[in-house]
């Protein structure tokens, strides 16, 4: 039997207290997660920060494809959430282009289907399937849920193989 190939896929979960994750798809094996907070200085001093931090990370992994949390907004978000939210997003898009890396967006909800079974788990089910399934210790929900969307990326990933 011919050994799985390598299907690198980078999770994110995009904030000033970023989740970020290296899962291996082809083993199951979590290869690097983390929580990393961004600069708070200025948006510029962020955006640089994530711009060098991603490219380490491809440059380290060799990743084939990022997953990354679609925006959600509670509806007492502030005005300048948003536009935070999509000046990270369009770093990583940037990051992933220079790489030639597809970018695969989950929206919460679908996330946590596919994670626990239902769409409005909480966090801590989030963080109790994690733990479970990587048998790891995570330091907050940002990386739960970078790690989370990672798999839900490779679990559909699958199931579109399969058919």
């Amino acid at each position: 039997m011919k050994p799985p190939t390598s299907n690198i896929v980078v999770g994110l979960d995009l904030a000033e207290k970023m989740g970020l994750c290296v899962i291996d798809g082809a083993t199951k094996q979590l290869l690097f997660s983390s929580t990393v907070k961004l600069s708070k200085t200025s948006s510029e001093s962020r955006l640089i920060h994530l711009h060098k931090l991603l490219n380490k990370v491809f440059e380290k992994f060799s990743p084939n494809e990022i997953a990354i949390e679609d925006v959600f907004l509670p509806a007492k978000t502030s005005h300048r959430t948003p536009i935070s939210l999509g000046e990270l997003r369009g770093v990583a898009r940037l990051c992933a282009a220079e790489n030639n890396l597809p970018v695969f967006f989950y929206p919460p909800r679908k996330v946590k289907q596919t994670i626990t079974g239902y769409g409005n788990a909480s966090k801590s089910d989030v963080i109790n399937w994690v733990k479970g399934e990587f048998n790891i210790e995570v330091k907050d929900d940002n990386e739960a849920d970078a790690i989370s969307i990672a798999w839900t990326h490779i679990i559909c990933r699958q199931f579109e193989n399969n058919l």
